[in-house]
């Protein structure tokens, strides 16, 4: 059967939002590329099958792995079926449990210290550089040392451990080349024999980090395999850097963008709060989710059969007219009511505070210690990412005659 409409063209990758648009429109319930799924793109229909997941279960593996080249399906990361992002009550619920307690508000404050350290290292040595880019120099490697020293990986180790976490997000559905096929299995094989090591080292020798919180936890869970745990490692790896990254490069973008927020910005930070939560709704770091119906449901008019792979479409629905009005303007003092852009219901995303506090230390620090920057000439690279999205790369011009206040 061929379908209409793609969500995998370079077109869409480049810019979703008028695809969403004409979805919301035109088929805002319907089968798309990629494998047929059901995009569901009205703000009205996504919250719904967001608060339910008894009718959209989130027990999505299988289907997740379908996107991938068959020799990527034949060896996977991870072997095990609990998965706090994959799996429905009361599975997720006793998952869940076991993170949280690194997420909490008081331990998200005891870490703005060390962010904010972290971030002033990195922006003193984009001062020092001719050339800057943002991703490069500070979107990237801000995150993944956070997240990073939260799960007490060996500090020498960051690049591997982002390589790591490109690889299990960022390769692109379908068919692959055989060296890209072989990149990725290799980083696999690697990621998975250094945490099952570690994870090994924390069972005889626990520490004051993540792993070993999650190996502890196995008290209040019953016993957990070794690839259950590498999976809430795998998952905290990737969720705790990807989507700050994102935040971090399209907040970015969208300031040198609209002038005008930049410098409203500039001359009132205490506004980085509400900004931060616009570019969690206006250019959403995580675009989509997935979810499995349990039996036929109506959306729209719409029968989705029972057994169908659904993907709610979480950038398409922060961009809805219905709910946000003008939603295509960036306004950086837009009254947020109903952002889904760290998701909604049950799996709202556990690690929302610690990127929410990232960015808004990031921007506070960029927009302290730079002087004014421009973007330099040039298209934009985006990285081919199913459910995210994310700039490959921003070059900055700096203007070093000016230094901000």
């Amino acid at each position: 059967m061929t379908y209409t409409y793609s969500l995998l063209t370079p077109e869409v990758i480049d810019n979703p939002y008028p695809r969403y648009a004409e979805l919301r429109e035109k088929a805002p319930v319907c089968q798309v590329e990629p494998n047929g799924f059901w995009a569901v793109s009205r703000y009205e229909d996504v919250v719904h099958v967001l608060k339910h997941p008894d009718l959209f279960s989130s027990d999505t593996l299988v289907a997740r792995m379908s996107t991938q080249d068959e020799r990527l399906q034949r060896e996977p990361l991870v072997f095990s079926d609990i998965n706090v992002l994959m799996s429905d009550p009361p599975v997720h619920g006793r998952v869940r449990q076991l993170i949280t307690g690194a997420f909490t508000p008081r331990a998200i404050a005891r870490l703005e210290q060390r962010v904010r350290a972290i971030a002033v290292e990195h922006i003193d040595r984009m001062l020092a550089k001719d050339s800057v880019d943002l991703m490069e120099d500070l979107a990237v490697p801000l995150p993944v040392t956070i997240i990073a020293e939260m799960l007490g990986v060996d500090p020498s180790l960051r690049a591997d451990f982002k390589r790591w976490s490109d690889e299990s997000v960022g390769t692109p559905p379908g068919q692959l080349p055989d060296e890209v096929v072989e990149r990725v299995l290799r980083s696999r094989r690697e990621m998975r024999a250094y945490f099952l090591e570690m994870i090994a080292a924390r069972k005889r020798q626990p520490r004051e980090d993540l792993i070993s919180d999650l190996l502890r936890g196995e008290v209040e869970y019953g016993e957990l395999k070794e690839d259950d745990v590498l999976g809430m490692v795998v998952l905290l790896l990737v969720a705790g850097n990807e989507t700050t990254t994102n935040l971090i490069g399209n907040g970015t973008l969208a300031l040198l963008e609209n002038p005008d927020a930049l410098r409203h910005l500039r001359d009132e930070p205490a506004l980085i709060p509400g900004f931060i939560e616009e570019v969690l709704r206006y250019d959403s770091p995580a675009q989509l989710l997935m979810r499995q119906t349990t039996q036929d449901v109506t959306l729209s008019g719409v029968t989705i059969p029972k057994g169908a792979v659904v993907l709610p479409i979480i950038a398409s629905a922060n961009r809805d007219p219905a709910q946000f009005p003008d939603p295509d303007r960036f306004d950086i003092t837009r009254e947020q009511r109903g952002s889904v852009g760290f998701g909604h219901g049950i799996h709202f995303c556990v690690g929302a505070p610690l990127s929410r506090l990232e960015g808004k230390i990031a921007f506070e620090e960029l927009l302290r210690r730079l002087p004014p920057f421009s973007r330099e000439p040039g298209p934009l690279a985006w990285r081919a990412m199913f459910s995210l999205r994310g700039l490959k790369s921003l070059p900055l011009r700096l203007d070093r005659s000016e230094r901000a206040a």
